[in-house]
C-alpha cells in the first residue's frame, strides 16, 4: 500500500510540476495516470489540480469515462447537482462512483429509498475500486448510514480485492466523527492484513491514546517503532502513554528529545518534554527549554502554560508577545484562562486575563477576571480593575462577581472601614433594584440576564450576603475575613 501511494504521489508531483505550475500541455500522461491524480488530488483535496487534470484529459481523452464521472463529481463538490447529474447521466457504462453520485444528488439524506438502493449497488459490484469504495463510505458516513455499513461490512470486504482500502476508510471516517472504539478495531483488523505497515499501527496506537487506552497504545507504537525507529508519530505516542501512566519518565525526555529535534515537532511536544524534565526535578532544563523554545515558534501557547506554571515571571514577556502580536478575541483570552481556572492555576489565569486587559480593555470579562484575581490573592489588582476600569453601570448593578471580590479585597487588604461603606453602598443599590421590579413599574431587564424568578432568588441572596458582610465589619470584635468570605 505504502509503495502504491508512493506511485501516485510522484505522479501527481510531476504533473503538478509539468501541467499545473508550467503549463506544459504536451506532457504525456495516460488516461490511468490521470485518474491516480485526480483521486490523489481528491485525498489532498487540491481543487486546482483536479481542475487541471479534467482539462488536460478533455483535450487528450475527450471520450473518457472515468474523466466524465469525475468531472461530475467535481461539479457535485461545489454544489452544483444539475450539472453534475447531466454529465453523470451521459455515463453509459456507470460502475460505483456513477451510483454513488446519483444517489447523493438525487435523494435526500432520510430517504428510504437510499438503504435498498445501497444494497443494490453491492449486488451489482464483483468487485470494488479503490476510489468506489472510499466514495461509498464517506456517502454513507455523511447521510447517516453508518449502523447499516456496520451490518454489511463482511459483504462489501468480501468483494475488495484490496480491502484495506475499505477498512482504513471507514476507520479514518469513524476516529473522526468520535466513534474510536470502532475505528480501533478496524485500524487493528489492518494491522493483522499488513503487520508491517508503519501507518497502521501509528493510526492504530493514535486512537487507543485517545481513548485513554494507555497500555494498548504504548504496545502499538512500540510495534510500530520495530518497524521504524525513527517513526516520529510513534515516538510521540509512545512517550505520551508512558507519561500518562506515570512511567519511566528518563524514557519520556529521551523520546520527547528525540521528537523536539524534528521537523515534525508540535509545540505540545516541548511541553511533554519540560514536565518530563520537571519530574525527574531537572527544573532549571525544563525552563531552559521552553524559554528557547518559545520566542522561535508562531503562537506557543501550550508552551507558554507550561512556563507559566514552572516561572511566572519569565513567561510574561512571552505572554505578553502572544496577546499583543497575534489575533485573540476576548473570548478567546477567557477561554485561555478558563483552561488553568480548571486545573486551579489561578496565578497563571489572572495573569492572562490581566495582561489582555492592560494591553486591549475587556468589554464583558471584567466578572470573570475579578474572581479569578481573588482566588490567585491578587487584592491590589481587584482594587485597580473595579476602582479604574470597571463600568460604572456593572458597579451600580447587583452582581456579585463584581461586588464581592472588591468588598473582601479591601477587607483582606485592612481597608475595613472603606469595604464597610461600599458594602452598604451596594446593598442600598441592590435593594432600589429589587423594589423596581417587586413593585411591576418596569419590564425585567438585569445585568444578571436570567430569567425574572431566578434574577430575584440572585438578588435575594446577593442582599443576604451583603447583610452578613455588614454586619461582621460593624462587629465590635474584628471578625476574620475567612468566617464571612462568600467566595472561599
Amino acid at each position: 500500500m505504502d509503495e502504491n501511494n508512493d506511485d501516485r504521489q510522484d505522479l501527481y508531483a510531476e504533473f503538478e510540476s509539468e501541467v499545473v505550475k508550467h503549463g506544459n500541455q504536451e506532457a504525456f500522461f495516460d488516461e490511468n495516470d490521470l485518474i491516480e491524480i485526480f483521486d490523489y488530488a481528491s485525498d489532498l483535496d487540491n481543487s486546482i489540480v483536479k481542475m487541471e487534470v479534467l482539462i488536460y484529459g478533455a483535450i487528450h481523452y475527450p471520450k473518457s469515462e472515468p474523466l466524465a464521472t469525475r468531472r461530475a463529481w467535481f461539479y457535485s463538490s461545489f454544489g452544483d447537482f444539475e450539472t453534475a447529474t447531466e454529465i453523470n447521466n451521459r455515463v453509459t457504462n456507470g460502475g460505483v462512483l456513477n451510483q454513488v453520485l446519483d444517489l447523493r444528488v438525487s435523494l435526500p439524506a432520510d430517504s428510504p429509498e437510499i438503504e435498498p438502493r445501497l444494497e443494490q449497488i453491492i449486488a451489482d459490484t464483483d468487485d470494488f475500486d479503490d476510489e468506489g469504495i472510499i466514495q461509498l463510505v464517506d456517502f454513507c458516513m455523511e447521510s447517516g448510514k453508518e449502523e447499516w455499513l456496520t451490518k454489511n461490512k463482511e459483504r462489501i470486504q468480501s468483494k475488495c480485492s484490496y480491502p484495506q482500502t475499505f477498512l482504513y476508510e471507514y476507520a479514518d471516517r469513524c476516529e473522526e466523527q468520535g466513534n474510536l472504539k470502532q475505528a480501533a478495531s478496524m485500524f487493528e483488523e489492518l494491522t493483522m492484513l499488513e503487520p508491517f505497515t508503519l501507518d497502521f499501527w501509528q493510526r492504530l496506537a493514535t486512537v487507543q491514546i485517545n481513548m485513554e487506552d494507555y497500555e494498548s497504545a504504548l504496545s502499538s507504537a512500540d510495534y510500530a517503532l520495530a518497524i521504524d525507529p525513527s517513526a516520529i508519530m510513534a515516538a510521540r505516542i509512545k512517550g505520551a502513554a508512558l507519561y500518562r501512566l506515570e512511567r519511566d519518565m528518563k524514557t519520556v525526555a529521551d523520546l520527547y528529545t528525540k521528537v523536539l529535534k524534528s521537523p515534525e515537532a508540535e509545540d505540545s511536544d516541548a511541553s511533554t518534554l519540560a514536565a518530563a524534565l520537571v519530574e525527574l526535578n531537572r527544573h532549571d532544563e525544563a525552563i531552559a527549554l521552553l524559554k528557547e523554545y518559545i520566542p522561535t515558534h508562531y503562537n506557543p501557547r501550550t508552551a507558554i502554560n507550561v512556563l507559566m506554571v514552572l516561572d511566572l515571571p519569565a513567561a510574561l514577556p512571552y505572554l505578553e508577545s502572544v496577546i499583543r502580536d497575534t489575533v485573540m478575541t476576548e473570548n478567546e483570552v477567557l477561554d485561555w484562562a478558563k483552561e488553568h481556572v480548571d486545573r486551579e492555576q489561578y496565578m497563571a489565569a489572572s495573569t492572562i486575563l490581566l495582561v489582555y486587559q492592560q494591553l486591549h480593555g475587556f468589554l464583558l470579562g471584567f466578572e470573570f477576571a475579578l474572581e479569578v484575581c481573588y482566588y490567585a490573592g491578587r487584592y491590589h489588582d481587584i482594587i485597580d480593575l473595579y476602582e479604574n476600569h470597571v463600568y460604572r453601570e456593572l458597579i451600580d448593578s447587583p452582581i456579585p462577581s463584581i461586588t464581592y471580590p472588591y468588598v473582601m479585597s479591601l477587607v483582606r487588604l485592612g481597608m475595613r472601614e472603606k469595604a464597610l461603606a461600599t458594602a452598604i453602598e451596594a446593598h442600598r443599590k441592590g435593594c432600589e433594584f429589587r423594589d423596581k421590579y417587586t413593585d411591576h413599574k418596569e419590564p425585567m431587564r438585569s445585568a444578571i440576564k436570567y430569567s425574572p424568578a431566578t434574577t430575584n432568588s440572585i438578588i435575594t441572596g446577593y442582599l443576604a450576603i451583603l447583610t452578613n458582610i455588614i454586619k461582621a465589619l460593624k462587629s465590635s470584635d474584628e471578625i476574620p475575613p475567612d468566617d464571612f468570605d462568600p467566595i472561599f
